[in-house]
């Protein structure tokens, strides 16, 4: 195993190359970033552990290092096994990625360099740094906590220990929530919680450090809880709830007057209607039952159907629809342009992501995959472009024109989807095919809070 005894070091090929992947996903991936409670990110130069809700990958890691507006560095910790090949290892220490084996990762030697890990994670802390870790430990498939592990606690107990628990750490939770989890050009939100620190557990620590770990998990996951849209019934109602979620959120938000087109007004809304739900379980079990099979019903109709909720009871007319379809005509020149232009890049990254059964890691390979092919890709339509007119002006416009029209061509894609999903519930709707998902549809809305 190389050596990771500097990685909470600042580098400047980090800073430059970070603030150019910075610019990608905050500004062209994402549409729209939001963090919500900034001010409660301690100063740089403070020791700082982060913890965030694990669900899509590499996308959150990415999401929790592009929310800061200082320049600090901060450190991650990833599972040991993409570690093993020395190349691929040098490559995670220049980004600032600290190994971590679990049992199934690797033998006795691997779990043996955890405590080297742990040792690194606390000098980073006591010199002032941030340092990012999952306490779930792996991400989970949809809009749930698990379970925290130890390795979470090992890290705030060893820094601490080693300043005589004087350090002052600040555990600092952070909620992600994405629009899309998926797809690009979407909207993720991140709400910021209170810092609160594990000094209170140091006699406890030293009596017995496992009782420790677990009243410092217990006390962390309710404050990430607190911020977190959290389906407690995941193992049995995850797809119900998750509908009821998508359902019941936007008319809580207009009864209250809030903005439903503003992002960050929803993960705090979800986290309220989630819990509303979870007492109503536990206090009212055959409400709660009713509810549930009368959404299974709904969405087993949607299947059939080949349909989404945000469609059903839609009130958008055959002259309504044949408007927009008019439209989509109008403007699949510029659609056709961009497809064109930007269609080697655009696919690129389905070469890898179709070999990943994971729907989870999608988005971290559309990411990475999406920043590589672009830029290769216009640099190479630069130069081309350039060669043959001779003119740098002229070759810089041709590349702004292909990277405008892959922005239309993907507005135009994402339209168009919906344009067919029109026509579809149009044609199910005339022949008496859509009745009962209507009819459940309502009947659900009046559960509503």
């Amino acid at each position: 195993m190389i050596d990771f005894t500097h990685v909470g070091d600042f580098s400047w090929r980090y800073f430059c190359y970070n603030h150019y992947l910075k610019f990608f996903h905050n500004y062209l991936y994402y549409r729209k970033m939001h963090v919500i409670n900034r001010g409660n990110i301690p100063a740089k130069g403070k020791p700082v552990l982060i913890i965030y809700n694990h669900q899509n990958g590499l996308s959150d890691p990415l999401n929790i290092l592009y929310m800061f507006d200082d320049f600090r560095q901060p450190v991650f910790i990833a599972r040991g096994d993409i570690f093993k090949k020395e190349r691929v290892a040098k490559i995670l220490r220049f980004l600032k990625i600290l190994p971590t084996f679990r049992t199934r990762d690797g033998g006795v030697s691997d779990i043996k360099f955890n405590m080297t890990s742990f040792s690194i994670a606390a000098k980073v802390l006591n010199d002032g740094g941030t340092f990012v870790i999952a306490p779930e430990a792996q991400h989970q498939q949809g809009h749930y906590l698990g379970s925290f592990k130890k390795g979470f606690p090992r890290i705030a107990f060893a820094a601490e220990e080693m300043a005589d628990f004087k350090l002052g750490l600040q555990i600092l939770p952070v909620n992600i929530h994405y629009k899309d989890y998926y797809n690009a050009r979407s909207e993720v939100v991140l709400t910021v919680g209170e810092p609160f620190g594990c000094a209170e557990f140091a006699e406890v620590f030293k009596n017995d450090p496992n009782i420790a770990y677990q009243e410092l998990n217990e006390k962390a996951r309710a404050r990430l809880k607190a911020i977190t849209p959290d389906i407690e019934a995941y193992e049995e109602y995850y797809q119900e709830e998750d509908l009821l979620r998508q359902m019941w959120v936007k008319p809580r938000l207009q009864k209250k007057g809030l903005s439903t087109s503003y992002f960050p007004n929803y993960p705090a809304e979800e986290v309220a209607l989630l819990q509303e739900i979870a007492r109503m379980q536990q206090q009212k079990p055959q409400k709660f039952s009713d509810l549930m099979q009368s959404t299974r019903e709904y969405l087993n109709e949607l299947q059939k159907l080949n349909l989404r909720d945000w469609i059903i009871g839609k009130k958008a007319g055959l002259a309504k629809v044949f408007l927009y379809t008019v439209a989509a005509v109008f403007l699949f020149p510029l659609f056709l342009f961009g497809l064109v232009s930007n269609i080697l890049p655009f696919e690129f990254p389905a070469l890898f992501r179709k070999k990943i059964k994971d729907r989870q890691l999608h988005s971290s390979f559309n990411f990475v995959g999406g920043m590589v092919a672009f830029t290769v890709y216009y640099l190479l339509v630069l130069a081309v472009a350039w060669i043959v007119s001779k003119s740098f002006l002229c070759a810089l416009g041709c590349m702004f024109a292909m990277i405008v029209s892959f922005f239309i061509f993907y507005a135009y894609k994402k339209g168009l989807i919906k344009l067919k999903a029109l026509w579809r519930y149009h044609k199910q709707q005339r022949q008496g095919e859509t009745a009962r998902a209507e009819e459940l549809k309502n009947i659900i809305a009046r559960w509503s809070w």
